[in-house]
Formats: C-alpha cells, sequence, structure tokens
C-alpha cells in the first residue's frame, strides 16, 4: 500500500511539474517546435540529394489579374538556362549559365553557399560580352544583390537560408492547395514564419518570410515576403510537384512581385539528382572557358530525365 501511494505521488508531481512548465513557459515549448520544423525542412533541402543538374526557362513579364488569375500583360521575356549543384557536406556551390537568347548566351553565375552564418556566400558573375568577373555583393541596400538575371528571383531566395540566421515562430497550422501531378491536392501544412537575427538582417531585404511547409514531406508549398516596413510585397508558389528519383520536386515555381505587378516563373524542362559534378567544374574556369564547360555539360545533359 505505501508503495503504491509513493508510486502515485510520483506521478502527481511528475504531471504537476509539467503542468507548471506549460503554464510558465508554452511559448517557450512553441518555439522549440518551430525549429523542429526549420531543422527538418532544411535537412530534406540539405540532405536528400548530392547534386542536380537542370535545365530551366526563366520568363518574366508584367502582369493583370484575369479571373483571378495572373497573366501577362506583355510578351515575356524569356531565358533558357542550365543549372548545376553540389553538396559539401552542409555547403552548397552551384553554377547557372545562359543557353538563350543568343545575345545572352554564355552569361552566368558561380555561387558558393556556406551553413555555417559566420561566413558570408560569395556569388560571382561573368558577363560574356566584357569577358570579366565580377563578385556580387550581399547587401539589403546594394543593387549588386537584386535579382537573378533580371527576375523577380533574387539571388538570395534561391539561396539555401542558413538556420542560425533566422528566429522561427510556427503562425497556425491550416490546409494549402497544391498540383501533383497535374491533380489539386490539399496538403496539411505548418506555417512558419522566419524572423532574421541583427546580423542577417544587414544582409537580407526581408523584414521576416512565411513559409507554407508540407507537415508530412517537409518541403516548401508557397512563401510570402515581407519588406522592411512589414508589408506583403512577394509570393513564391510552387506547381505540379513530381516525385522524380525519389525526390518531390516542382515543374515550376512563380515568384510574383505584388508592388512591382511583375511576375517570373522557373519552368523545368529536363532534371536529374546525385550526378558525379567534379570540384573543378564548380570554379570561376566554367565561367570564362566555354570548351571547358561544355565538356562537362555534355555529360550531365546526356542523363537528364
Amino acid at each position: 500500500m505505501n508503495a503504491h501511494r509513493i508510486r502515485m505521488s510520483q506521478r502527481l508531481a511528475v504531471l504537476s511539474f509539467v503542468a507548471f512548465l506549460a503554464f510558465l513557459s508554452p511559448a517557450f515549448a512553441y518555439e522549440q517546435t518551430a525549429r523542429q520544423v526549420a531543422e527538418r525542412f532544411d535537412r530534406v533541402l540539405r540532405k536528400s540529394h548530392t547534386s542536380l543538374a537542370t535545365k530551366f526557362t526563366l520568363s518574366t513579364c508584367r502582369y493583370r489579374m484575369e479571373n483571378e488569375a495572373v497573366r501577362c500583360a506583355e510578351k515575356p521575356r524569356v531565358s533558357v538556362l542550365e543549372n548545376i549543384l553540389r553538396f559539401y557536406g552542409d555547403d552548397i556551390r552551384s553554377s547557372a549559365i545562359i543557353l538563350e537568347p543568343a545575345r545572352e548566351k554564355g552569361i552566368g553565375t558561380l555561387t558558393y553557399e556556406y551553413f555555417d552564418p559566420k561566413k558570408d556566400n560569395a556569388t560571382w558573375i561573368y558577363l560574356s560580352a566584357l569577358g570579366k568577373v565580377k563578385r556580387i555583393i550581399a547587401n539589403r541596400d546594394s543593387t549588386d544583390s537584386g535579382s537573378f538575371f533580371g527576375s523577380e528571383f533574387l539571388i538570395e531566395d534561391l539561396d539555401y537560408p542558413k538556420l542560425d540566421d533566422y528566429k522561427y515562430t510556427i503562425l497556425r497550422q491550416e490546409d494549402a492547395r497544391v498540383t501533383v501531378d497535374g491533380k489539386v491536392l490539399v496538403r496539411p501544412a505548418y506555417v512558419l514564419e522566419r524572423v532574421p537575427n541583427s546580423e542577417r538582417a544587414r544582409k537580407t531585404k526581408y523584414d521576416r518570410v512565411v513559409t507554407w511547409v508540407d507537415r508530412e514531406r517537409y518541403i516548401l508549398l508557397k512563401e510570402q515576403y515581407y519588406d522592411r516596413n512589414g508589408k506583403l510585397f512577394k509570393e513564391r508558389t510552387v506547381k505540379n510537384l513530381q516525385s522524380i528519383q525519389n525526390h518531390w520536386w516542382p515543374k515550376q515555381v512563380a515568384m510574383t512581385n505584388f508592388t512591382a505587378r511583375r511576375v517570373s516563373v522557373i519552368e523545368r524542362e529536363s532534371i536529374v539528382f546525385d550526378l558525379n559534378v567534379p570540384d573543378e567544374f564548380l570554379t570561376q574556369r566554367t565561367l570564362t572557358d566555354q570548351a571547358f564547360r561544355e565538356r562537362y555539360l555534355s555529360q550531365f545533359r546526356s542523363a537528364w530525365k
């Protein structure tokens, strides 16, 4: 009998302590959950594949609303690019080269992304007409840290966020509509907010970013960007998610700028994961040496799906 009373007292003490913690700091537990969601989302981004090679079109235009849908109000500016990316642990190296139009062929970027928040990412752009490589400086006030090949995607939009650069909050959980293999589905999602810390705030153009994260697959479904005044001005949406080599990947990604009333769309044509990408390819020589670049790209193209 005494042993039973002791066990009951112990259980009551544990329950009381848990209840006390929940009452004392409910936000603490909630923030931990938000961090865990951010970590799983990041892990899917960084650990689901070792490399990728893709060919895509990038189109940009001013838009108008038609039947509640975004439509181009002018002939879009269209480029065709090839992108090669490789992971080095949690770090990333990638290149993007324009194939078309002919007048822009050979213009490209090389980016080194670092997981360590103390190390700044590095991006270089090669202007083929000038034959020069220029370093792009990441600064919230710098025009050099602007758009990706003249689109509404900023260079930082295409970088993988560094976990420790942000504070995370789960705003709510809700269903999100998304097309999967051509069918409209409703997916349960975390609505995850990330707010830059003081160091990151000096480099980013965003006051905060809100991401709809698929609760089962931990992939991006939608993302909204707020300016320094806290106003929503851009939204990223994904369309036609597909399972390719066991990776969930969108066929199309759109970035709508509500302030400029412009929209840019990345439309994937071909993709392959986990190729052997040599170290020497992801160097500035790939930007400046066409014959060197084509020797490797021809190998990657043969594996595209």
